[in-house]
């Protein structure tokens, strides 16, 4: 369970460096897609922080539930089981306002779809608050094909 805390704050991590490093995660790279100010200017980091705003709450206050179930589990519900039993265990200790975050984060999740298929330039709820767009990244078509391009034939 504490893997499962440390794996979300990671991935968080992952997907807000890499929007305002790159501008694209490696499956956006993959895809030749990456997030633009909406003037087609490369994001900051303000950006790809306000993309992540509501995810990181939601991650924060899951992993805090997590993390009182793990600490009010009696030992003997948690050692000696197997893993099944374990994960059914801590999650009945969990914090009953817990349910109310995992609505919260379906209704966030849904809302996200819905706009992101509502409007032309596809921008889901983040890329509003944001200001952002994902677009696709124009294609370099050969190293060779650049460098003619570039220099004068000699």
């Amino acid at each position: 369970m504490v893997s499962l805390v440390t794996m979300s704050a990671l991935y968080q991590a992952y997907t807000i460096y890499g929007h305002g490093r790159f501008g694209q995660t490696i499956g956006k790279h993959l895809m030749g897609i990456r997030v633009l100010r909406m003037n087609g200017e490369p994001i900051r980091w303000r950006e790809a922080w306000l993309r992540s705003a509501i995810e990181l709450v939601y991650m924060v206050l899951s992993d805090a539930a997590t993390l009182i179930a793990l600490w009010t589990i009696p030992d003997n519900l948690y050692v000696g089981v197997s893993w099944l039993q374990r994960g059914v265990n801590v999650q009945e200790h969990v914090p009953e306002w817990n349910g109310w975050v995992e609505i919260a984060g379906q209704v966030w999740i849904w809302s996200e779809f819905v706009v992101l298929l509502l409007n032309r330039k596809r921008r889901s709820l983040h890329d509003f608050m944001a200001g952002t767009v994902v677009a696709a990244q124009p294609a370099i078509t050969s190293a060779t094909a650049s460098a003619t391009e570039v220099l004068p034939a000699v």
